[in-house]
């Protein structure tokens, strides 16, 4: 990986860690039926938070699904004034300049 490249993924990747930790703190809550906001977290809350994970870790490998997968994800924080607005539309901003660092399923750059 080049500087240049290295330099240009380090935004990223600090998301998409924020993005795991809290993907994984949600899913260890619907695990633990926690109530959040009146309502009882079950295991089928675990779901989108557990794809939220899958998209961290697919981001952070560099593949296109994970982009994809942060992509989908950032939209929804858009609306999650003001910290997931930053977040996701930063998030969005960088995916999408950003494209050419991410490869197909088979190989990481």
């Amino acid at each position: 990986m080049q500087l240049g490249e290295q330099s240009r993924f380090g935004v990223i990747r600090a998301i998409a860690w924020i993005y795991l930790a809290l993907g994984l703190a949600l899913v260890v809550a619907s695990v633990l039926h926690v109530q959040f906001a009146g309502q009882r977290l079950g295991l089928l809350s675990a779901i989108l938070p557990a794809l939220l994970v899958l998209g961290a870790i697919g981001t952070l490998l560099k593949r296109r699904w994970g982009r994809y997968l942060s992509g989908f994800f950032s939209i929804i924080m858009l609306i999650g004034v003001p910290i997931g607005t930053f977040l996701g539309g930063f998030m969005l901003y960088q995916l999408i300049h950003n494209k050419d660092l991410f490869t197909g399923a088979g190989r990481v750059r």
